[in-house]
């Protein structure tokens, strides 16, 4: 008996979290804490036994955490938990980051 697989369509409200204001937040305190820490994106990603691609993307807001997986680098990078969620003072600069490495990027192609 053949069994059919239905479509999968993800709700675009479904991305909107990943680039919210409090994720963005979120990801600038890991990379912080991960600072703090003495750590390289090399050096938490070879405790995770991943490739340092994964923390990058993490880290830029490009990769989602799921608790599993933020319950893993939390353990590394030894800040509280009430670190992590501090949302309500912090501004985030990542629009002009994202630019700015969009430019880079642009810069790249053209050579």
């Amino acid at each position: 008996m053949a069994y059919s697989i239905p479509e999968c369509r993800i709700s675009p409200v479904l991305f909107k979290s990943l680039h919210s204001h409090e994720a963005k937040i979120f990801c600038k305190n890991l990379i912080a804490a991960r600072k703090d820490a003495r750590l390289t994106q090399l050096d938490v990603a070879n405790r995770l036994g991943e490739p340092q691609s994964y923390i990058s993307k993490i880290e830029s807001g490009e990769r989602r955490l799921d608790v599993v997986e933020f319950w893993r680098i939390f353990k590394i990078l030894g800040k509280s938990l009430e670190f992590y969620f501090q949302f309500d003072d912090k501004q985030v600069s990542f629009e002009k980051k994202s630019k700015t490495l969009k430019a880079a990027r642009n810069k790249r192609k053209k050579k």
